[in-house]
């Protein structure tokens, strides 16, 4: 653990699964299995939109749009691909506010480590 691009913690992984754990308690009333595995489908796509920080609302009613009317075109639904196409649907304030974590935190390191404090 001596390498110092290793991040100390894995806040960031557990923000995620914390969105997860949320969820459980409303998740047994999916009403059966298959509804289960829809609603866990359709959580993947809106978690899927929020880690590329795109518009949740307007990325969910297109792709649903794109569906009904019986687009094949699964891989141009996909975030990455669909942002794309659609540059003002990103919110590009989440990127800026993540730039501005991701450099606060590597202060934070700096300082805690070994031999980084003037004496």
């Amino acid at each position: 653990m001596d390498d110092p691009r290793l991040p100390m913690d894995n806040n960031e992984t557990e923000q995620l699964m914390k969105q997860i754990a949320l969820g459980c308690k409303n998740w047994l009333f999916a009403g059966s299995v298959v509804g289960g595995e829809r609603n866990a489908g359709f959580l993947t796509l809106v978690s899927s939109a929020l880690r590329n920080d795109l518009d949740v609302w307007l990325y969910v009613k297109d792709v649903l749009d794109q569906l009904l009317v019986g687009s094949t075109d699964y891989g141009g639904l996909l975030p990455w691909n669909w942002a794309a196409s659609h540059p003002d649907a990103i919110r590009t304030y989440r990127v800026e506010e993540r730039r501005d974590r991701s450099a606060h935190r590597a202060a934070r390191r700096a300082n805690r480590r070994p031999g980084s404090h003037c004496v």
